[in-house]
């Protein structure tokens, strides 16, 4: 797949959801390319949903190397070029980011997301030494720590199968259970309180618990451990007994047939165990697993819905037992013996019914010690054809190929005797013609030097090699030519093959291409008409907006300046009332109050009172200045006498007799009063 029609297609799919084809992409302008891509980069980042008309060409490059950077985008090593591209939205530079992105976007919005919260925050230096800083830099690395464990722990959680249903479950369960300890704990303690020495058996009795606990890790250990052994021991005696196998049948010299033969009785055995014996223990197990999901599903059952149940079992025991004992009574006093049969009978199915079950498990033992065996068979046999079984035609196909190799064994085996045979006698007679002449290579040089052509048997040994070797490079050549000229003419067929497949679509392109250019013409004529209307409709719009305004604001104004009017016209009313009141009241006309005929004369009654109040507070302040300090010693000599009453009290309360309760009275007679805020004291005789 392209890489522009990997891009299509996933800006087809969600979250996008565009209609593009390859032609409309490819003739989108860089504008509408930055537009795309910042579209997906919105969909990993929701900060990069912005509007390109109101950001500047120098924040939207910084921006997208900022989030290409956090994406650990391979950027090119001519940065600059590659910012600029990137500015104006270049098809080399805007293809490869986007190819990028959709290739591998759920990993790249997951990393968007975590770089939010886990890109390191760059401190210069110098200013990690104020104590600040440092401390507010400390936490955030400790906050990022925890956000990091917390979002693992949430995506383990997504990936678990655990259901709602069964975590409510559980925690209800927990809760209970931690109820139900806390309750009990708390019991044991208030019993334990005022014993004496139970803190050194707590104490003990905690260290023993320890101790028990990792005792119980222990024997865990050691069972894992043995279990362990065991499995080895179990692997050594498999592999013990596969090794014996193999070295007798090495011994044994079996033949292909016999191999064959006995696979053949292996397969058609485990193949009945596979259809006929598996098929109705993975029932019972799929029901057995229905029957425990059933069982988990249900709400958990507490303590005291077990002894409700309990209860029940009991008295449904007891009324079985009590109807029964009055059915025994009946038939006793009835003289009827009938079901004494019966129970015979139901005592000799009961008897016959637990020897088949006996016989049931003694043969689901059985099935269980060959299903044992038929897995160490099929191990053997995963060991020596492969994991899995062949199916009937991989099967047939193995045979008439194991039957093909053992006939062309059989041949190249009669081949090689017969070339042993040859070799032997071609062996025996070099060494005859060598045991004649040990010295044929003399020889024949004696030979060449006295036909005058020495090193003839080189020469012809050499051209020999020469013209083999350029057999052998003109037959690779015209292989080669053979496979290149095949290979041209392929692609020229497919060349063919595809321009005939497109013609079709070229000429529907070139119609559409057409038809497109006429429409475009006439949307162009009818855009530049609505623009022309537009603007005058606009200006027109403007116009009658702004006389509106001029308008409401000329009808506020007079709308105000009414109100305040009638305001004032109202409050006149109401004085020119008044005095025509006043008027009348003059004329003696009726008046005012009981009291008072007129306003005049209400107002001078106001006036008088204010000015004899006024005189009257006056004179008090006047008194008051004036016998200041006779007051003030008066006061302070009452309160000295007082004190000393108080102290006299306080000295006789020691002292017996009457002549006490005579004090007693004679302090019971002192009080105080708070009279209009001074402090007045009485001795009653």
């Amino acid at each position: 797949m392209s890489e522009l029609q990997l891009i299509v297609e996933k800006l087809n799919k969600e979250p996008f959801n565009h209609n593009f084809t390859l032609v409309a992409f490819d003739e989108k302008s860089n504008f509408e390319l930055l537009q795309i891509l910042n579209e997906v980069f919105a969909a990993m980042d929701s900060r990069h949903n912005v509007d390109l008309r109101d950001e500047l060409d120098e924040q939207r490059t910084y921006r997208y190397m900022e989030l290409l950077q956090l994406l650990k985008y391979q950027l090119p090593p001519d940065l600059d070029g590659f910012r600029d591209g990137l500015s104006h939205g270049e098809r080399y530079v805007v293809y490869p980011i986007l190819y990028w992105a959709l290739k591998s976007f759920p990993v790249h919005k997951k990393r968007a997301y975590l770089g939010r919260f886990l890109a390191p925050l760059q401190v210069p230096q110098e200013f990690l030494g104020n104590d600040g800083l440092n401390s507010m830099h400390e936490h955030y690395k400790q906050l990022q720590n925890e956000f990091k464990a917390a979002h693992k722990q949430v995506e383990q959680l997504r990936t678990s199968k655990i259901r709602p249903g069964e975590l409510r479950k559980e925690i209800t369960q927990l809760e209970e259970e931690s109820h139900q300890l806390s309750e009990k704990i708390a019991h044991l303690k208030k019993k334990t309180a005022n014993e004496s020495g139970f803190k050194d058996i707590l104490e003990a009795t905690s260290a023993l618990r320890k101790e028990q606990e990792e005792q119980a890790k222990l024997a865990e250990r050691k069972r894992d451990q043995m279990m362990g052994l065991n499995m080895a021991q179990k692997r050594s005696r498999d592999y013990d007994q596969r090794l014996g196998e193999m070295r007798q049948s090495i011994t044994t010299n079996m033949q292909p047939d016999q191999l064959f033969d006995q696979l053949q009785n292996q397969v058609d055995r485990h193949r009945d165990i596979l259809i006929n014996k598996f098929p109705a223990e993975f029932r019972l197990q799929q029901e057995k697993l229905q029957h425990l999901d059933a069982a988990l599903s249900e709400p958990a059952k507490t303590e005291a819905d077990i002894a409700d149940m309990e209860d029940e079992i009991q008295n449904l025991k007891n009324s079985i037992q009590h109807f029964s004992d009055q059915l025994n009574e009946t038939q006793k006093a009835a003289g009827d013996d009938k079901l004494a049969i019966f129970r015979q009978h139901a005592n000799i199915q009961t008897k016959k019914l637990n020897d088949k079950i006996d016989e049931l498990t003694k043969v689901k033992q059985e099935k269980q010690s060959l299903q044992r065996q038929l897995e160490d068979q099929e191990a053997k046999m995963a060991e020596v054809s492969g994991p899995k079984f062949m199916k009937h035609n991989e099967f047939k196909q193995f045979t008439n190929t194991l039957r093909i190799k053992t006939n062309q064994y059989k041949k190249m085996k009669a081949e090689l005797a017969e070339i042993t045979a040859e070799s032997v006698v071609l062996h025996r007679t070099e060494q005859v013609l060598r045991s004649r002449d040990s010295d044929l290579d003399g020889l024949l040089k004696d030979i060449e030097a006295s036909k005058g052509v020495v090193g003839y048997m080189d020469t012809e040994g050499k051209l020999n090699e020469i013209s083999e070797r350029n057999a052998q490079v003109n037959a690779f050549k015209g292989e080669t030519l053979e496979e290149i000229s095949r290979i041209v003419t392929d692609i020229n067929q497919t060349l063919k093959e595809r321009k005939n497949q497109l013609a079709p679509q070229i000429k529907d392109l070139r119609a559409v291409r057409q038809r497109y250019q006429e429409m475009e013409q006439t949307y162009l004529e009818k855009k530049a008409q609505y623009d022309n209307t537009a603007v005058g409709l606009e200006t027109e719009r403007i116009k009658l907006e702004q006389e509106c305004t001029a308008f409401q604001d000329d009808c506020l104004r007079e709308e105000s300046q009414y109100h305040q009017l009638h305001a004032l016209l109202q409050i006149e009313s109401a004085r020119l009332d008044k005095v025509t009141q006043e008027e009348e009241f003059d004329k003696g006309n009726g008046k005012l109050h009981r009291d008072f005929r007129t306003f005049q004369e209400l107002y001078k009654n106001k006036v008088i009172q204010q000015e004899s109040l006024t005189k009257e507070l006056r004179k008090q302040q006047k008194t008051l200045k004036t016998n200041l300090g006779d007051y003030v010693i008066q006061r302070n000599m009452f309160d000295q006498l007082l004190k000393l009453l108080q102290c006299k009290v306080k000295l006789t309360t020691n002292e017996q007799g009457s002549a006490k309760q005579d004090l007693y009275s004679t302090a019971a007679d002192i009080a105080q009063f708070d009279v209009g805020g001074a402090n007045v004291m009485t001795i009653d005789a």
